[in-house]
Order: structure tokens, then C-alpha cells, then sequence
């Protein structure tokens, strides 16, 4: 790199996330300070402050959790080892292909720590690049392994941008013009990495109107993650990135305030994803942040579905693509209506009711599907003297018709259904009169009072 002073803009999300991923480079190192600054929102800084050296001194401290020669170097140091902590230690010796180079020819034995952290001292450099290069999670998860530190070759470093040339250049598709191809590679997406924040779900935020917000916006899902991590870890449960990333935007208010680009990256993926997160979704969002009991109702969508042992529904990726996407959960909530046994979804369909109404922006189809769960209680807690107007099983008979006309799609069955349950139980369904008219427009009510005709005790009933 010569000694010239480059200016970077965000032209795109890629420069945008190696600005991040840079600024979180010159903030590391204190005596960095005067070699980059920020002016007419582009970067402008200093090439020659960059050095391999630096950048691994970066990637071990921002990484710990990811250096297994970390974990080495702090428990050989420890007294009085047990045989247990022993084996630990020659486990992580062998944890990759760069450890057991490193100490092909010896093991640790509780006695020879300093040898050990000769040989760490020796290969740290090594060891950090090819661990940082090969791992699921970091470079790898990004870039073309053989491209770190390389200079600007022909085709783009980035996964999904990257094309073989040698080996794939004359057989891309016909008419395919690589003049159109946004594969420029740049040295600067080295930086790529640490713009991203994650565990198996990788997030990058391109709020690039200002560079200032920009980092602070990734930062602030960065310490967030990392308080989560922590107590994920003090708890023994697992950590999911998404959760983690829709909860912030979830919960604060001033995260983000408008439509905003969201670059995401799955580590079992070989390409970059981006979603476009709208104010109106932004909206939604919102308005699930608390209920009227005081809870978030957000969290009851924190599970999966198991259908096989091989897949699994992931209730809460189904509502947050869905409010990203503003498209209707109708299909989850046919399911979940069809396999509500013993009323162990009643809570969650309510919720995905309300999902669906904010994605309409219906206030009044809102107020509407109070009537609906208040006939539907009417109708199940019916008495004539001492005796249920719908005994258990016509209850449940009833709910399953209505249940399987909804979910097919037979909207005229479903009609007919429920006046024979409003003559039979001599209770007038005045919501009814929105779904003769337009079924599909007013779905929410069906749906609302299937899921509220039951009997439960009601104190366990909870409001819609």
C-alpha cells in the first residue's frame, strides 16, 4: 500500500460494510487516532496505518470466543490441573489444522506450560490467520478463503460475488456480461467481517444516509448481542441472532426510524441476503412491543414446530419474514388452528390475528374482532339451568366444522356452519354480517372466533 491518503464512500452496501468494519479498526488502536476521520460522510484514511500484524491483533480481540490457542493459553496457566482439564487442553491442541501443526510433536502434561506458550508465541500470527481465514463463522462465512490480504484481483472476494475465472469464465450462461456484474474486488472488504454481527444469522445494518449512525447503529447490535451472549451462556440456552436483532428493533424506539436496508448472511448459505425493512413493517413491529397485560407478546413467537425429525417450522422467522415482506400468515395460522390440541396455541393465533391486522392497517377490523371473541365466549359459556347450551363434544364438533371450512378454503361452508351454531345456541353472530360481504377481506374475525370458542377456565383466558 503506498503512503496516499484514500477516500471511500458508501457506494453500495459493500463499502458501506467495510467503512463499519474500518472505523471499528482505527477505534481499536488509540494510536490510530489522527490516521482516518470522517468528512462529507466518506472515510478518508491513512492505507499505510493498515498492517497484517495489526489487522490479526484485531481479529484475536475481537474474536476470543472463536481462538481456540486462547483457551490453550489461559488454562495451561492455571494451578493444580486435574487429569480432566489436562485432556481439555490436548483436545484444543488438536482443534484445527493449524493447532496440530503447531504442536505436532507434543502434548501437553501439566508440567511444560512454558513450552507450550513458546511454541503459541512462535505461531501466533499463524495461527489467528488461518483460524480467522477457515472458520465457519468468520472469513470464511464472507469471502473467498485464498483472497485474504491479496490485493484487488478480477473478480470480487465476497461469496455470491465471487466467479472463478479460470475455471468458470467461459462457461457462464449465455449472454451473461460481466460489465454488468457488480464483482469489483477491493482490498477494503477485508474489513466485511466486522461489520457483521451474529451467531448462525449474520446482520448488517445499511443505514448509510450518515456514517456516524451507521457505525453507531451496527455497535449498538453488537453490545446487544454480546450482553445476550453473556447471559445465554450464564443460563445454558442457546443464542438465535434473529431474535436477538428483530427484539432491538423491537425495543428501541430510536434504533432505527426509517425504511432501512438489511444485509444478512446464514453461515450454511454461499450468498448474501438483503431485506428491505419498510417503516409500515417498522410499524408492526412496534405495535407488537407490548401488550395490555404488560408482556411483550413478541416472545410467544420465540419457538419451532417439529413436523419431521428433519424439519421444523421456525414460528418466529415465519412472522418476522412476514412483517418484513408484509404478507398475511394465513398459512401458519391454518396450521396452528388444525393442530390446536388442547388449546396449547390459543395464545399465539391470537397473536398472529394481530399480526395480520397491523399488516392490513385495519384499526376497525381490530375493534370488529373483539365482537367476534366476545360471541365466541358467549356461545361456549351458554347455560340452560345448569347445563352448557354446547355440551363438550357438539362444543368441539362445532369448532372442528368451522375449523375445516376456514382452513380450505370454504368460505360459503364456513358461513352456513355458523348460523346453524348461531340458531342452535340462540345467539346472534353481528360480525357475521362482515364476512357475507367480504370474506377474505375480514378473515381475522373467522379466525378469531374459531380460536375463542372453547371453554377454558377464565382466568386462563388471556385478551386478544
Amino acid at each position: 500500500m503506498n503512503n496516499d491518503w484514500r477516500t471511500l464512500e458508501p457506494y453500495d452496501w459493500r463499502y458501506s460494510a467495510a467503512i463499519t468494519g474500518l472505523i471499528r479498526y482505527f477505534k481499536y488502536f488509540d494510536e490510530k487516532k489522527d490516521d482516518w476521520k470522517i468528512e462529507n460522510e466518506c472515510l478518508i484514511y491513512n492505507p499505510a496505518s493498515i498492517t497484517q500484524h495489526d489487522y490479526l491483533k484485531f481479529v484475536e480481540d475481537n474474536y476470543p470466543e472463536d481462538m481456540a490457542h486462547l483457551i490453550i493459553e489461559n488454562m495451561i496457566h492455571q494451578d493444580d490441573l486435574n487429569e480432566e482439564q489436562i485432556k481439555k487442553v490436548n483436545e484444543k491442541m488438536v482443534a484445527n489444522t493449524v493447532l496440530k501443526k503447531t504442536f505436532k510433536s507434543i502434548k501437553f502434561d501439566g508440567s511444560n506450560a512454558h513450552q507450550i506458550q513458546q511454541l503459541l508465541n512462535d505461531n501466533r500470527e499463524e495461527i489467528i490467520r488461518e483460524t480467522f481465514r477457515n472458520k465457519l463463522n468468520l472469513y470464511r462465512n464472507y469471502c473467498n478463503t485464498n483472497q485474504l490480504f491479496q490485493e484487488a484481483k478480477e473478480c470480487c472476494r465476497l461469496l455470491g460475488y465471487y466467479i472463478d475465472m479460470p475455471k468458470k469464465g467461459k462457461s457462464l450462461a449465455y449472454n451473461f456480461n460481466l460489465n454488468n456484474f457488480a464483482g469489483t474486488d477491493d482490498e477494503v472488504f477485508d474489513f466485511i467481517p466486522f461489520a457483521f454481527q451474529g451467531v448462525r444469522d449474520f446482520f448488517f445494518v445499511n443505514d448509510n444516509v450518515e456514517l456516524e449512525n451507521l457505525y453507531k447503529t451496527n455497535s449498538i447490535f453488537a453490545y446487544k448481542l454480546a450482553e445476550e451472549r453473556k447471559r445465554a451462556e450464564e443460563n445454558g440456552k442457546s443464542l438465535d441472532s434473529r431474535q436477538i436483532f428483530f427484539k432491538l428493533l423491537l425495543e428501541t424506539d430510536k434504533f432505527i426510524q426509517s425504511d432501512i436496508e438489511i444485509i444478512t448472511k446464514n453461515i450454511d448459505a454461499s450468498y448474501y441476503e438483503t431485506l428491505y425493512l419498510r417503516k409500515q413493517s417498522l410499524n408492526v413491529l412496534r405495535g407488537l412491543k407490548t401488550g395490555k397485560d404488560g408482556k411483550n407478546p413478541y416472545q410467544c413467537f420465540c419457538f419451532r414446530i417439529k413436523i419431521t425429525d428433519k424439519y421444523y417450522i421456525d414460528v418466529f422467522k415465519e412472522v418476522t419474514d412476514a412483517i418484513v415482506n408484509l404478507t398475511l400468515l394465513d398459512n401458519l395460522l391454518d396450521y396452528m388452528l388444525k393442530n390446536n390440541r388442547e388449546s396449547g396455541y390459543t395464545y399465539v393465533i391470537f397473536q398472529l390475528i394481530r399480526v395480520n391486522i397491523l399488516i392490513k392497517e385495519d384499526k376497525e377490523l381490530e375493534q370488529k374482532t373483539k365482537q367476534a371473541y366476545k360471541c365466541a365466549k358467549q356461545m361456549a359459556w351458554k347455560m340452560t339451568g345448569t347445563v352448557y347450551k354446547l355440551p363438550d363434544n357438539k362444543l368441539n364438533a362445532y369448532r372442528q366444522k368451522l375449523t375445516s371450512a376456514l382452513t380450505f378454503g370454504d368460505f360459503d361452508r364456513f358461513n352456513i356452519v355458523l348460523l346453524n351454531l348461531s340458531n342452535y345456541v340462540d345467539e346472534p353472530v353481528d360480525f357475521a354480517y362482515d364476512l357475507f360481504e367480504n370474506f377474505e377481506k375480514n378473515k381475522e374475525l373467522a379466525y378469531t372466533f374459531v380460536n375463542a370458542l372453547r371453554r377454558e377456565p377464565y382466568d386462563k383466558q388471556k385478551e386478544i
